[in-house]
Order: structure tokens, then sequence, then C-alpha cells
């Protein structure tokens, strides 16, 4: 259920086109991050090396982290549901020496279902914290967010930022960062990498995010061969993007012709949630299941990637476990990398990590 004021998902949100958020250009301090285009290959590079030091100093005890965010607070607001990224933003901010708030029982029991509409929700948050973490289910809700709280700033004299925890079928900036360091952390660099993306690629932010930060890293090393069924092929607007910068794409419906000289496997679930005829879902929710039988087709140093949560797309909790006890599969080390990242993200933006 979402609040009845919540804009038309089929309705573009003006702030799109109306709100440009702010490159990074290696500053970090006091930016909305809300999307992949506003990073640049030496921006990656800055974040990456800050992200293995704080989790090489986490790994040792390093206490000394926890005056990194000591002082400031974070806000979240989550108007879809989550566990991931909700869990890892709080335990971030903590490892920081930072707070968390969130809304009391959830957004569900907010103000929101007074009737109050996202630009005030954000700046009454904004009010009171640093950092708001924005999960929203319209494309372009991070964007009004940001737009409204930067008119805050300009009456309490303080930079609060959004940063997006996901919006709508739009973006995932955050999950597509971890994802990044993730490949990067496992195969050294994105030289020569064959990365193929399968499942629901039109509704999937997270491969959505992925694509675009490969393209402006500037990785046309890269072939990226993207595996769905026909109703749930990647937008034409990101495939020219991705044309554009001069990638080399493969799009198929069949697995097999790529899946063998495939580096980096990143699987996804069918959202069930984007779908408004059940039976449209039901037709196409098998399309691809990642079982040990077809794992067996990768090579032995490919990776196996799935941003989670899974259901059927991965076969049965006993194929779970088969595919959980293969090395290939890193999906865990990439859910503990989206916290390393999204701290060395919150110390960036809030001023507190300089190196």
């Amino acid at each position: 259920m979402t609040p009845e004021n919540s804009h038309d998902l089929r309705l573009p949100n003006r702030f799109l086109e109306l709100y440009t958020p702010e490159k990074i250009h290696g500053d970090f301090v006091g930016k909305h991050i809300i999307s992949v285009e506003q990073f640049e290959s030496n921006d990656l590079k800055i974040l990456f090396d800050a992200t293995a030091s704080i989790r090489k100093r986490l790994k040792q005890s390093d206490r000394g982290l926890l005056e990194l965010c000591a002082g400031k607070i974070a806000v979240t607001l989550f108007y879809e549901a989550s566990t991931r990224t909700d869990m890892s933003f709080q335990a971030a901010m903590r490892r920081l020496g930072g707070e968390i708030v969130a809304a009391s029982n959830g957004v569900q029991f907010s103000s929101v279902y007074k009737g109050e509409n996202l630009a005030d929700t954000v700046r009454a948050a904004g009010c009171y914290a640093d950092a708001i973490i924005l999960r929203h289910p319209d494309v372009g809700s991070s964007y009004e967010a940001a737009y409204y709280l930067d008119k805050l700033r300009e009456q309490i004299q303080r930079k609060p930022v959004i940063i997006s925890g996901g919006d709508g079928v739009g973006e995932h900036p955050t999950q597509a960062l971890l994802d990044m360091f993730t490949i990067f952390d496992f195969k050294k660099g994105f030289d020569d990498l064959t990365i193929t993306l399968v499942g629901d690629l039109k509704n999937g932010r997270t491969v959505h995010s992925l694509s675009k930060l490969l393209a402006r890293y500037g990785a046309r090393d890269v072939t990226l061969c993207l595996v769905s069924p026909a109703k749930l092929k990647m937008p034409e607007k990101i495939l020219a993007e991705l044309k554009a910068a001069n990638m080399r794409i493969v799009e198929t419906e069949d697995l097999s012709e790529v899946i063998g000289s495939t580096d980096v496997i990143y699987w996804t679930r069918v959202q069930e949630e984007r779908f408004a005829d059940p039976a449209e879902y039901a037709a196409v929710k098998d399309s691809f299941i990642m079982l040990p039988s077809v794992l067996a087709q990768a090579k032995p140093d490919a990776i196996l990637m799935h941003p989670l949560p899974r259901k059927n797309e991965m076969g049965t909790p006993a194929d779970h476990d088969l595919l959980d006890a293969d090395p290939r599969s890193v999906y865990f080390q990439q859910m503990e990398n989206g916290m390393f990242v999204r701290m060395a993200l919150l110390a960036k933006v809030l001023g507190g990590l300089w190196v």
C-alpha cells in the first residue's frame, strides 16, 4: 500500500528534468548521492581506496573509525520494504560513531499517512539530521528530495544531504557502487571482462545503475551480456547510453550462448512488485533459474553475484545451500561490501574522511 498522495508511478517525475545533481569531481563533502551519473572514474578510485582502507581497519578492530561520523545523525526514510540496504546503512553509520534515526514504527505510521507530501517529510527530516537515506517507489523521488533539501539549506544554514537507497525502477546508486567494488576487488580491475546480467533487466534498478556506472567508468574493454526474456529487456534509454560509451553489448534470451565465456554473472529476480497484472508476472518469473547445474557451465574463476533477496530464481532452499557452498558464489561478500562502501560514502559526504 502506498500513500494516497503518492505520484502515479507511470508518470515521469518533473524533477528528473528540473534538478541536476552536482558532480563529485573528487570532493564528496556535502554532496547529495542520487545518481551514478555524478561519478567519474577518479571518483570511484577515491571511494574504492577509502572502502578498502575502512574494510582493513574494521577487520583489525580499529576504534578510530568511531570518530569519523561522531556527532552526526542520519535519518532513514524507507517508503518501500528493505532489509539489506536499510540494515547496512544503519550498521555503517553506527560503526562510524554516528547515530541513526528512523520514523517511529516505519513510514506507514508517520505523517505520510496523514497526507504529508515527500517535500515536507524530507525537509522535516533535514531539520533534525545531517544525512537522509531515502527509498521510494517513484522514479525521480530522490531528485525531488534533493531539490527541496537545497531550499531548506538556505533557511537553516546547514547542509543535510540525501543519499538514495533506491528510486523506483530508476536507480540504486549505492548498490551499483558496492557491485562495482566487488567486481574490482575479486577481478583486480575491469580489463577484458565479460559481465553478464541476467533476469529482470527492465525493472531492476540495480542493473540499470551498474550498467550506467560501468559506462561512466570508461570500462570500454568490458563486454556486457544482457540476458532476459523479450518482455524484460534493458530499457532503450540505458542501451543508448551504453552504446554511446562504445561498450560492447550482447543481447540474448539464451544464457548458454554466453555463460561459458563470462567472468562475472550478475543474477537478478523478476520483480513481482513491479507488475500490475499477476498473469504477466507468472508468465516470466521462471524464465531463468540459477541452479548448481547451470553454474557448472561457468568458468572455474567466474564469480556469481546477486543483489538479493532471492526467491525461485535460484531454485529451492536445497539448491541455495549447494550454490552458497560454491566458492564462485560471492553474494554474501558482496553484501558485506555494501556496508564498507556505505561507510566510506557516509564518512566522505559528511566530511569525516579526508584520505
